[in-house]
């Protein structure tokens, strides 16, 4: 993996401090209690695939579309919540891809519920947690097989 989890650490506040205005303060994970939850994610297809995932409680991701739109509070449709949460994905997943060094594509977001086992597969991933805005934000980088149809790209047709 072309990314270690300082820098995955260091994009995530630069999209949502620098970029929202929203704080964020590195926490352990957790097994979520938290519900319900939706995940944005993105694939980077190169000379490796890499999925970009973002999982966050439904309050929380009305909070970073709010910010994202100066917008007052309760006043954004569900729609642009999850178009505005997917940008966060894309805004990660851009960064990632502008360190890989060769040509790559970027896919267009995604926005679904989570599903138990986004949470749990831990295998070839890096991963960080933040507290923002009272919710947990967790932010997920994970090798994919090339060729192979990622959980994103699958969401995406369904």
């Amino acid at each position: 993996m072309i990314i270690n989890p300082e820098t995955l650490q260091q994009i995530a506040v630069d999209v949502c401090q620098s970029m929202l205005g929203l704080p964020l303060q590195l926490i352990e994970p957790q097994p979520s209690a938290v519900t319900p939850l939706l995940m944005a994610c993105v694939e980077i297809r190169g000379d490796q695939v890499l999925v970009v995932e973002i999982l966050a409680h439904e309050d929380l991701t009305q909070a970073i579309a709010e910010a994202m739109f100066a917008a007052d509070r309760g006043s954004l449709s569900r729609d642009e919540i999850r178009d505005a949460f997917g940008e966060v994905a894309n805004m990660i997943g851009g960064n990632v891809k502008g360190m890989m060094g060769a040509e790559a594509n970027l896919s267009l977001p995604f926005v679904s519920e989570a599903a138990e086992d986004d949470l749990t597969d831990q295998l070839s991933r890096i991963s960080a947690t933040f507290e923002c805005c009272g919710y947990p934000l967790t932010c997920v980088i994970r090798e994919a097989a090339i060729g192979a149809k990622s959980k994103c790209e699958l969401a995406a047709v369904s």
